[in-house]
């Protein structure tokens, strides 16, 4: 019996390592979708020191202060990810994870005076990853399921120190939600026959967490614009997650009533820096660089209202990672074209990979238009699609089954994804 309770710990922990990450699969680092616009995804994740997009206020709230009067935007990105399994070695059987659609939203509004004050406010999904796999497949008993997400409202505001200089402060509050699924294998004292797995589910709503977002824009004449922003950590917690079981036997079904858990995650510090030429008045060449300090996620404690669970700690020791994000635009009157490039890192080491989180590093290729359709009306239009390389996983941490070894194999994977943004300025 205690053995059973310990084989589901793997899925707990997952399940913390998804929260903690819903970098995009569409950008590696762990499941932050970056691209909050049409706009955004079309030149490859890059919005430190471009203006002209309300919801760049999440990258950089200095931005604000170049807005014009009040703006509302609202807009949704579909990710479709591919993912695939080989093994577990020596087996290289390929196992393909269920077809998912993502579709993160996004709505933020701003308001920006003659003097260069401005205010926003933005909602949007940053961190998400949802993943099914087959029932019966090698690794469901560390997951068959997961639907984990963090909604983020953020509100702003930023102010112009010289007509060239701007400042800007937000406030991020998180809110985390977890659904993640797993086998559990089942024995019956005194019976030698084979049982069934059962399934463990565990899911719940976070508490509304805090972290603070800080900037600076700097327009260097017409060529020339600069941007850098912080994004403070963020404790995520969950106290009144639950675990349900069901398909136990019935002999033993009643050792496995509906509990609690509670865990505390973190979200990393990150530093952004950007830079835009615009050599003509018509083209942006734009480039950023983001660092992520995710060795700050150095373990996960989970804790069940069950006195019989003892609390679960596991050591994670991620890495710390630099991503670079380019991008290129040129407007054309009524009309944009847009094309970007990315290359991504994972901070997953390879020891705590797991189909839960399939995480990779990779190159993302994107394009996109945009369209003034009409007085004060800008429809946005972004298409990206990346490439994660291959990841080889000869030292898993990860037990799966009853046999000795690791979950050890090949992940292979690749994002596309669409996005449409509809912009209202009343200036």
């Amino acid at each position: 019996m205690k053995n059973i309770h310990l084989s589901s710990t793997s899925g707990i922990f997952a399940i913390a390592l998804l929260v903690l990450c819903l970098s995009e699969r569409a950008a590696g680092g762990g499941f932050q979708i970056v691209d909050q616009s049409a706009r955004t995804m079309s030149i490859g994740g890059t919005m430190g020191a471009l203006t002209g997009d309300p919801t760049a206020m999440r990258a950089n709230p200095a931005l604000l202060s170049f807005m014009d009067g009040p703006v509302f935007s609202f807009g949704a990105t579909v990710k479709v990810p591919d993912q695939r399994f080989y093994g577990v070695s020596p087996s290289t059987v390929e196992t393909k994870m269920q077809a998912q659609v993502l579709f993160p939203p996004s709505i933020c509004l701003t308001y920006t005076s003659s003097a260069g004050f401005g205010a926003g406010i933005s909602v949007t999904v940053p961190y998400q990853i949802q993943t099914e796999w087959d029932q019966d497949w090698v690794g469901s008993r560390l997951v068959t399921k997961s639907d984990l997400r963090v909604t983020m409202v953020t509100p702003a505001i930023s102010m112009k120190i010289s007509d060239n200089l701007s400042c800007g402060l937000g406030l991020e509050l998180g809110l985390p939600r977890i659904l993640y699924e797993q086998r559990l294998p089942a024995t019956v004292p005194g019976d030698s026959t084979t049982q069934p797995d059962g399934v463990i589910t565990h899911d719940g709503d976070g508490n509304v967490s805090y972290g603070i977002l800080a900037g600076i824009f700097y327009q260097a004449g017409e060529l020339l614009s600069l941007g850098a922003s912080y994004r403070s950590h963020m404790n995520l917690s969950i106290e009144d997650g639950r675990v349900r079981y069901r398909g136990m036997p019935p002999q033993i079904a009643d050792q496995f009533p509906e509990g609690h858990f509670s865990t505390a995650l973190v979200l990393p510090n990150q530093f952004l820096a950007g830079a835009a030429l615009h050599p003509f008045h018509w083209l942006n060449i734009s480039a950023d660089l983001e660092y992520s300090l995710w060795s700050e996620f150095k373990s996960v404690r989970i804790t069940y209202s069950n006195p019989s669970r003892p609390d679960v700690v596991v050591n994670q020791n991620w890495n710390n990672i630099l991503n670079a994000r380019f991008g290129l635009e040129a407007a054309f009157s009524d009309f944009s074209i847009r094309g970007g490039i990315r290359v991504e890192q994972s901070p997953v080491p390879d020891e705590s990979l797991s189909p839960g989180l399939p995480d990779a590093g990779g190159t993302g290729y994107s394009l996109g238009f945009g369209y003034r359709a009409g007085e004060g009306l800008l429809l946005d239009f972004g298409y990206s699609v990346i490439q994660f390389r291959d990841r080889s996983i000869t030292n898993s941490s990860l037990m799966y089954g009853p046999t000795p070894g690791g979950f050890n194999g090949l992940y292979s994977s690749h994002t596309a994804s669409i996005a449409i943004n509809v912009t209202y300025s009343w200036n």
